[in-house]
């Protein structure tokens, strides 16, 4: 592969671009949510040999349905990283107008043409990790004051790379690795995480050394919420696994910000327990009346 890093940026100035010249207006988080969705797409989730044709055949209200099926799909596996990504999915609820729709699909096309599922739709996690697609995108669609404003200055991909042979000292996020080596269960914590650029490196660090990130606890703090929401999908693309925990809050005004996450989490998943037991309920009621139904139609 082409260096990574080059190709996630020209995706990122390429989308920035394509909305703009569309005016898709100031809601960033829709663009971006675009691009999300898609990284999602696995490989093997395609229905025929080339994915990216079957997408780009799709009309508005194809693509925007496909959109939304692929976060359903993805909240029955983990309700607490979808729900902390709400922003850039939750305009999906709405009624997308005709002129939005045209700017969404020149955001996927754009996306997708410039090599997206290069970077993101390879089963194996090590390859899909290579880089943070979001990164650039989000850097791109935001101005300069906004970003200044937000404090938000992203580490470049290849400093996070080398960043991450001092992780191993336990100098940039809390973690604990004697002679450079990982242990299974070790928590990784960033406080100002962004959208997980130095997790990310050290989730590649810890897979180079033969294991397993998904054996390992990560927590990542941001006091943004689209860079929270980019960082919870990145989790999910980058098989950092089932002890992922993503706040969006201020770490330094509140230092339990993580607890308070794993709380939500919780409840997130209880509600999602709940809902697919009332669904279930529903499917068999509706099963025996379709029974019933036949029954009485026999015996008529």
């Amino acid at each position: 592969m082409s260096d990574p890093h080059r190709r996630a940026l020209e995706i990122g100035e390429a989308v920035a671009e394509r909305w703009h010249n569309r005016h898709g207006g100031t809601a960033i988080e829709v663009p971006i949510g675009v691009v999300a969705t898609l990284a999602l797409i696995r490989e093997k989730d395609a229905n025929g040999p080339d994915l990216k044709a079957q997408l780009l055949s799709q009309d508005g209200p194809q693509l925007i349905a496909m959109l939304r099926e692929i976060w359903s799909m993805h909240w029955l596996h983990r309700p607490d990283l979808i729900e902390r990504a709400r922003i850039l999915h939750e305009w999906l609820n709405d009624d997308v107008d005709e002129y939005r729709m045209h700017a969404v699909r020149a955001v996927a096309e754009t996306a997708l043409k410039r090599g997206l599922f290069d970077l993101t739709a390879h089963e194996d996690p090590f390859l899909r990790s290579a880089t943070d697609v979001l990164s650039p995108v989000m850097m791109c669609l935001r101005s300069q004051g906004a970003r200044q404003g937000l404090g938000e200055y992203h580490t470049p991909a290849p400093v996070a790379d080398a960043m991450s042979e001092v992780l191993a000292a336990g100098q940039i996020m809390e973690i604990n690795l004697a002679a450079n080596e990982p242990r299974t269960g070790e928590h990784i914590h960033d406080p100002c995480a962004g959208s997980g650029g130095l997790p990310r490196s050290a989730a590649q660090y810890i897979r180079e050394r033969g294991h397993d990130p998904a054996d390992f606890q990560w927590s990542m703090v941001d006091i943004d919420q689209i860079a929270a929401a980019c960082a919870s999908v990145n989790a999910i693309i980058w098989g950092l696994g089932p002890r992922v925990t993503v706040a969006c809050a201020d770490a330094l005004a509140n230092p339990n910000a993580v607890q308070d996450a794993m709380r939500e989490a919780r409840a997130v998943f209880k509600h999602r327990d709940e809902a697919l037991g009332k669904a279930r309920l529903i499917a068999a009621v509706r099963q025996v009346q379709q029974l019933v139904d036949t029954a009485l139609m026999h015996a008529a």
